[in-house]
């Protein structure tokens, strides 16, 4: 007989500009003007993508997509990610 084993994932909810670096991330949503959503959204950043912290600070390094692309502490407080640990 197989044992099943359950396992289980906390995920938290918070702002990308709270996220420690080497943290992966899904994105859940963009709190945030449309012209700031647009240029988000150029980068490859929006919702459901998932997203890796590479360095916490002003700007934000995320890797996503093979690339890495800067995001300023102002507009990083308004994306919100969910981190499963």
């Amino acid at each position: 007989m197989e044992a099943t084993v359950a396992m289980t994932t906390h995920s938290t909810r918070c702002r990308l500009d709270q996220v420690t670096a080497g943290t992966c991330c899904t994105v859940e949503s963009i709190e945030s003007g449309e012209i700031a959503i647009q240029r988000l959204m150029a980068m490859g950043l929006c919702v459901g993508r998932q997203i890796e912290i590479i360095r916490h600070g002003n700007p934000l390094i995320v890797r996503l997509l093979g690339a890495r692309i800067g995001v300023s502490a102002r507009v990083a407080h308004h994306v919100i990610v969910d981190c499963a640990s």
